[in-house]
């Protein structure tokens, strides 16, 4: 007999959890418009108030995954680098900038994210400002991809589904499990992905819920400062997924990387115009230190998650190298460039 959505409210008011068939059972009820806002809010309240377990989670994930768009790609080597958001640091848009150098450095990069949420820039807004077409569907990103080695897909045009979570979202203005499930929808599956999260908890949920995804290559990481980033004014926890294997945290230092530590008001960025200023000062070499080394050491990660080297150390010179050598900033033009032209085919 087939389960109706109440059933799975029931078990998760009594504390008890979902299986993962379960969890991807629901999650395909909600998508399919078949449950109603009001039941999507009590799941999404009876989830937080119980605690989401890896599990429930890789149900859900699945799920959102087979109802995604599919973005068709080569996708060898390529890396997704992207945060759950929702740190409230006020820092400008370290991962996107981080995006250009490390595709300066060879990589290619399937950055998936979307408008400001929680914070005055989200990537799609500071990539408007800079002047590139971030709206594109699949043919446009596909095409991209393929001319540039790089592409941004924006989550709405590749998850239409979620229009069903949307309402529920919003009337609660509260964090869901949905903001840990964002940055594990890259519609291409990207292999490769570097995440940032606004716990060290949900950190371990995220490399976990990776390794039960066949993800290869993996950091999540939260910094003690609660930046989703690898900072530069604390320490940072991470976990590393490699060859579907993860492993428990380890505290980085970046004085371990030669990197010296900074104030967080060196970090601060403003609206995605302010944003889109600073990105552009960093690749064009007028920036801060602080600027520059706080994506530099983001683009390691991510060069590293890659598997373009076996080092740390190697890749912070590969990503030192696209910066000053102006490949990171051509790779900026290129995508701006590009974006634009591809945004009139198939529109």
């Amino acid at each position: 007999m087939a389960k109706i959505f109440t059933e799975f409210l029931e078990i998760i008011s009594i504390g008890e959890d979902l299986s993962e068939d379960d969890a991807s059972l629901a999650m395909k009820m909600i998508l399919n418009g078949s449950v109603s806002g009001e039941e999507v809010a009590a799941l999404l309240m009876g989830m937080r108030t119980k605690g989401e377990t890896t599990t429930e989670l890789t149900g859900f994930v699945k799920e959102m995954r087979n109802a995604a768009i599919k973005v068709e790609v080569d996708i060898k080597n390529a890396v997704d680098l992207c945060g759950t958001g929702g740190d409230k640091s006020g820092t400008f848009n370290i991962s996107t900038a981080a995006m250009f150098v490390v595709a300066g450095a060879g990589v290619p990069v399937l950055k998936h994210g979307n408008r400001s949420v929680s914070s005055k820039s989200g990537s799609y807004d500071v990539l408007e400002k800079l002047g590139a077409v971030p709206n594109l569907n699949k043919t446009q990103v596909e095409s991209l991809y393929n001319e540039t080695g790089m592409a941004f897909m924006f989550a709405p045009n590749f998850h239409p589904a979620l229009k069903y979570v949307m309402p529920a979202r919003r009337a609660l203005k509260m964090r869901t499990f949905f903001n840990m499930l964002g940055p594990l929808l890259n519609p291409a599956n990207v292999k490769n992905q570097v995440i940032g999260v606004f716990s060290k908890e949900a950190a371990g949920q995220m490399i976990q819920i990776l390794a039960n995804l066949q993800t290869v290559s993996a950091f999540t990481l939260s910094a003690h400062d609660g930046l989703d980033e690898v900072s530069l004014t604390s320490q940072t926890e991470i976990f590393e997924l490699q060859s579907h294997l993860s492993r428990g945290a380890i505290t980085f230092d970046p004085k371990s990387l030669g990197y010296s530590w900074v104030q967080p008001d060196e970090l601060l960025g403003g609206d995605a115009a302010v944003n889109a200023e600073i990105i552009q000062s960093i690749m064009d070499g007028n920036s801060t230190e602080a600027q520059r080394n706080i994506v530099e050491i983001n683009a390691a990660f991510a060069i590293r998650a890659a598997h373009m080297t076996d080092s740390l150390e190697d890749a912070k010179e590969m990503a030192a190298k696209s910066l000053d050598s102006g490949a990171a900033g051509k790779k900026l033009d290129l995508f701006v460039k590009e974006s634009q032209k591809v945004s009139e085919l198939n529109a």
